[in-house]
């Protein structure tokens, strides 16, 4: 995971999240009965949030990468980001708005990784 480019890394978050079912709202990830699972990397986990689809790409939240991705992915989100969870990311509130689509989370990480191809 190491040799990852972040470009990298938000193209296959945005793969994994990609198929129908494979994206989450409200928890990082969730196995196959809809269960939330403690994190991302959880063998069970079969959809994820957009934070967790990276975290899963990268092999943790706490990997120096995980934070490299998500500063790129915020750059391309919207400034003014409703805070439904204050102990929440911009990027959680962002993903997990009622509003939210999963074809607009896979576009934004594509967005993010265009943008740091071309950085």
């Amino acid at each position: 995971m190491a040799d990852l480019t972040i470009a990298e890394v938000l193209t296959r978050a945005a793969d994994l999240i990609e198929p129908e079912g494979a994206w989450t709202q409200g928890d990082t990830a969730r196995d196959a009965d809809g269960k939330p699972l403690p994190n991302s990397t959880e063998p069970a986990a079969v959809c994820w949030c957009v934070l967790g689809a990276i975290g899963k790409t990268v092999g943790g939240a706490n990997r120096p990468m995980f934070s490299a991705a998500r500063k790129a992915l915020r750059a391309v989100l919207p400034e003014d980001i409703e805070q439904i969870d204050e102990d929440l990311p911009d990027e959680a509130n962002w993903n997990d708005a009622p509003e939210r689509t999963q074809a607009e989370v896979v576009a934004a990480l594509r967005a993010a990784a265009e943008k740091a191809r071309q950085s």
